[in-house]
């Protein structure tokens, strides 16, 4: 599975909850009004796994309105957006950024994410971190007594959100709206129901992950990563790719550091290294990373 790919799942299969509340979901009293229309331009473009992530939380976002309005409670849609500038390369596979283009941004953004975010806060050529306080819906739960809080969390998600801790792993079953509702929208954008795709999909991840000058390169990158001090777990195409980027969110997320510039250099230097190691192997696998957004594996 491609980095491109990877990061948009993770955007929808985490949480089409997520897409909806963004840290804390919230309702508050019912209203008469029909749900209002999630706001959108042209519409987000679909032939783009970003477009059809959003495509899909502006979907969700209205029939969560409707349901929650359903069960008496307000909720105002809040879709999220993933499509940005073009300028913004972060997320994307770097088999499909030219090098020098991706070097260019890695030297003043690292991954474009993570400690980016932090320094430069309003540059839209970062992944901003998403703030609950952006979520108008928030505060419209806070304002509930508990007793209707716990109906919301119910009817919201039956509860799953609110049984899980930080850092929990456990898998909470999802009931309530959400429930009823992702099965509308899918959990991955990217995924298709066609059998001829899914076909062509799993034959063009497969020829990925298992051609001999990929695997080679693949090889290469690890050991170059290994010679810079880095742990490499796996060499496997499609993941080796994103080993320090998963790093260095796991620190951010984990050990965030005072210095946020300090912690920006630290990140831009990893970036750096892991673009040089793995030059030779993105040009490899640049084709077939193609291939596999051409067939939407997700």
């Amino acid at each position: 599975m491609t980095t491109t790919i990877r990061a948009v799942a993770a955007v929808l299969g985490l949480g089409a909850l997520l897409a909806g509340c963004g840290g804390a979901p919230s309702a508050g009293p019912s209203t008469t009004g029909p749900s209002a229309a999630a706001p959108t331009q042209a519409g987000p473009d679909t032939n783009t796994p970003e477009g059809r992530a959003e495509a899909d939380s502006i979907k969700f976002e209205n029939l969560m309105a409707d349901c929650m309005k359903a069960a008496g409670f307000q909720y105002v849609p809040h879709p999220q957006h993933y499509t940005r500038p073009a300028g913004n390369v972060a997320g994307k596979d770097p088999a499909t950024v030219p090098y020098d283009v991706l070097k260019t941004y890695r030297q003043k953004y690292g991954y474009g994410s993570n400690y980016a975010s932090d320094v430069y806060p309003n540059d839209p050529n970062v992944v901003q971190t998403y703030s609950p306080d952006q979520n108008p819906n928030n505060a419209i739960r806070a304002a509930l007594d508990p007793a209707r809080q716990l109906a919301y969390d119910q009817a919201y998600d039956g509860g799953s959100r609110e049984a899980r801790q930080p850092g929990d792993k456990k898998d909470y079953k999802m009931g309530g709206c959400a429930a009823k509702i992702t099965p509308q929208i899918g959990t991955n954008a990217n995924v298709t129901t066609d059998p001829a795709a899914q076909a062509a999909g799993a034959q063009a991840e497969q020829e990925f992950t298992t051609n001999a000058a990929v695997l080679n390169a693949a090889q290469a990158y690890g050991s170059c990563l290994q010679q810079h001090g880095y742990s490499v777990p796996s060499t496997k195409p499609g993941v080796i790719e994103r080993t320090l980027e998963q790093l260095v969110q796991q620190e951010h997320s984990d050990h965030p550091v005072a210095d946020k510039k300090q912690g920006l250099a630290k990140e831009i230097q990893i970036s750096l290294d892991d673009l040089e190691c793995g030059k030779a192997y993105e040009v490899a696998a640049k084709p077939f990373v193609e291939k596999l957004l051409q067939n939407g594996v997700g």
